[in-house]
């Protein structure tokens, strides 16, 4: 699966999931606050993220009802990798280990990859400037994380389109 950037001129920023040449999902962010709409052919979703901490640093995402889902920490300031934790279960992931922008999530004890999505535009050159959870990533990496342990529907189910 990869996340494609498909801004078109809006205040808001878009990304569209897709595996192979199938489109699984579209997310949008407003460019004043830390929402995020989320559309796919299993659910539409809002979904709140906060970004916590200062010596450990890690970013919240929380559901339309405010309830908190998961978040992700950083293993040190600067890092981009971490612990994950998403209804109650730990993962440990890694992001952009070979400049390729791939996130990588492993099982508790980093001896098997549970799930791979790619950045391809958030490579090192993107990042090093900015901090690693100022930007969108940690938001759509923890999405990802829970959409693909979602129970799927029939694959036939076409997906449903939305303007944002």
């Amino acid at each position: 699966m990869k996340w494609v950037s498909v801004n078109n001129g809006t205040a808001q920023e878009s990304f569209e999931l897709w595996r192979d040449d199938k489109k699984l999902a579209a997310i949008s962010f407003s460019s004043n606050t830390r929402v995020a709409r989320f559309v796919s052919n299993l659910t539409k979703r809002l979904f709140f993220f906060e970004k916590r901490g200062l010596l450990s640093p890690k970013a919240v995402i929380k559901n339309e009802y405010g309830i908190k889902m998961g978040k992700l920490e950083l293993e040190k300031p600067g890092a981009q990798n971490g612990l994950l934790e998403m209804d109650d279960k730990k993962y440990h992931y890694t992001f952009n280990d070979n400049n390729d922008g791939a996130f990588k999530v492993y099982d508790e004890h980093m001896q098997e990859i549970l799930f791979t999505c790619s950045f391809p535009t958030f490579g090192k050159a993107n990042l090093h400037n900015r901090s690693f959870l100022d930007t969108k990533l940690p938001s759509l990496l923890l999405v990802s994380f829970w959409f693909s342990f979602q129970p799927k529907q029939n694959s036939t189910t076409p997906l449903v389109e939305f303007a944002f």
